[in-house]
């Protein structure tokens, strides 16, 4: 016995095409433009609850693109274009040119390991298979026995230790020059640290900014960002990392990163943070070229890490 298909004749088929495109191109129309005038908004706009709306430029370029495909077409172009100028943002920066040198690159780990990891063990051992010369995490619980091992492998460096989502360590495998912890001073009534540190004459900073959440941190994470500007403008051959708690299309982003004179090596378009799938882990230079950055998989926290090889 043979199954019963439901069949629709083409004038039904044609109805619901008539009047589910419309339908559909309606509400994403709506949402395109309310997309577009936030983020417009949020580039001119220096205000922190604005300035949120910058970081979901890949969520409304997927959004103008599926537009573009059911706009009507009077509005097609626009949303074509519109995808399109996202698409272009998404894919700066370019590679930058290989270099060839004698020595070997620095390489080099940023993670923010979440406070919270329960595989911290695991972690470690993940982090000694990639084998970096220098280690650099946020939100490190050092009371975890399970980073004990990489802290041994890893003799050389400083930490700040804090049972809250600020502390930071860097360690090397090679003796620094150098490790300090700076502690940036904002009205949010504590500081905040990022690590300084110089190895082979390369000065390396690692930054965890607070998260612009509420008037206040957005205040704080301003203020750490122009102190750490300062520091990272005054050295010679840099290499920046850490969770800024910004998207590269955020103005202060731009702005930190104009203050400091370093370039962004990340690509715009990768995904370092959970949920939303936003870039906010971040890799800057400046004085050296040919910088190879690569994102490993996904782990046990809400970051992803990121192993840099620095020529």
């Amino acid at each position: 016995m043979q199954a019963a298909f439901p069949h629709f004749s083409p004038s039904i088929n044609m109805t619901l095409k008539n009047t589910l495109r419309p339908w559909l191109a309606r509400r994403l129309t709506l949402l395109s433009w309310l997309a577009l005038i936030a983020f417009t908004i949020s580039q001119i706009i220096t205000f922190w609850f604005a300035e949120l709306f910058s970081h979901f430029l890949p969520h409304y370029t997927v959004l103008w693109a599926v537009t573009a495909a059911v706009a009507m077409q009077r509005q097609r172009w626009l949303w074509a274009a519109s995808a399109l100028a996202g698409v272009l943002w998404l894919c700066w920066p370019l590679g930058s040119p290989a270099v060839s040198t004698a020595a070997p690159p620095l390489k080099v780990l940023w993670y923010n390991v979440n406070l919270d990891n329960p595989a911290a063990a695991q972690e470690s051992a993940a982090i000694l298979a990639a084998a970096p010369d220098v280690v650099a995490m946020a939100e490190i619980d050092l009371d975890d026995a399970g980073w004990q091992t990489l802290r041994q492998a890893y003799p050389h460096g400083c930490e700040h230790r804090d049972n809250s989502p600020f502390a930071l360590a860097l360690w090397s495998r090679r003796p620094l020059q150098s490790c300090r912890i700076v502690m940036a001073e904002t009205d949010a009534g504590e500081p905040f640290p990022f690590i300084e540190a110089e190895l082979d004459g390369r000065s390396l900073f690692a930054l965890h900014p607070p998260p612009p959440i509420n008037a206040e941190l957005a205040a704080a994470r301003q203020a750490y960002l122009q102190q750490a500007a300062r520091k990272i403008a005054a050295a010679k051959t840099v290499l920046v990392m850490g969770d800024l708690n910004s998207s590269p299309f955020s103005p202060v982003f731009r702005q930190f990163t104009h203050s400091a004179d370093i370039r962004p090596r990340t690509p715009n378009y990768l995904p370092t943070w959970l949920p939303f799938g936003l870039n906010i882990d971040h890799v800057l230079t400046r004085g050296k070229s040919g910088t190879h950055i690569r994102a490993l998989p996904w782990a046990h926290s809400d970051h992803r890490s990121l192993l840099i090889e620095w020529p």
